[in-house]
């Protein structure tokens, strides 16, 4: 079976209210395979982060901030939305894979939507990860010597 890896959500801390859901140490308690970095405004959020997240061993990464048009710094979450879609630069490298990254675009109630929509995800990246590790590793051909 494979090893159980986290997902980790980088959210505005004005997007869904996680707070009361939080251990000591970031991670949501009844999902402790979780774990959440909050920053002022999901524009702060770099499409490095991303990939920095997925390079040291994350499973997968949440991206979350307010809604849609309803950004406290006004466009922050169109702005990471645009850098996620490779619209605006920096943008995702093409060598990250899409599946392990999903953006929520929620208000400070919709909490339940975030866990609902957390756990379908968390699911889909143990699924993901149980897939990949069954694929066998193939090592590179190395070319025969030239005959002499």
């Amino acid at each position: 079976m494979a090893e159980k890896k986290t997902v980790i959500t980088l959210v505005c801390e004005r997007a869904a209210d996680l707070n009361d859901l939080l251990d000591s140490q970031g991670n949501i308690t009844d999902m402790s395979d979780v774990h959440v970095v909050k920053f002022p405004c999901s524009g702060m959020i770099q499409p490095l982060m991303i990939e920095a997240a997925l390079k040291a061993g994350a499973s997968g990464v949440i991206v979350c901030g307010c809604q849609i048009g309803d950004c406290y710094y006004r466009e922050g979450n169109k702005m990471i939305k645009e850098r996620l879609l490779g619209e605006r630069p920096p943008g995702l490298k093409k060598t990250v894979d899409r599946r392990r990254v999903i953006a929520l675009w929620l208000s400070r109630m919709q909490k339940q939507r975030f866990i609902s929509e957390a756990k379908e995800f968390v699911y889909r990246m143990q699924a993901l990860d149980i897939a990949e590790a069954a694929v066998p590793k193939t090592e590179p051909t190395k070319a025969a010597p030239p005959s002499p």
